[in-house]
């Protein structure tokens, strides 16, 4: 388990408006694993890497 600041919830919940409603889970699924495999414990930088990572592939699916 881990804890996010409100910045991050807030750059999640910004990344994730851009997203058609049926890809948020997936980008949501996404981070949880990375930060999982970081075991919880990351700095700024893991995060930023995870959402950066999370939405990749998601924005060009959704503009295809």
């Amino acid at each position: 388990m881990f804890a996010l600041s409100d910045s991050q919830l807030q750059t999640i919940w910004n990344a994730a408006d851009g997203l058609p409603a049926k890809k948020r889970g997936v980008f949501l699924e996404r981070i949880v694993a990375w930060l999982q495999f970081r075991g919880g414990r990351f700095i700024e930088r893991d995060f930023d890497d995870a959402v950066r990572l999370a939405l990749r592939g998601l924005i060009h699916e959704s503009a295809a």
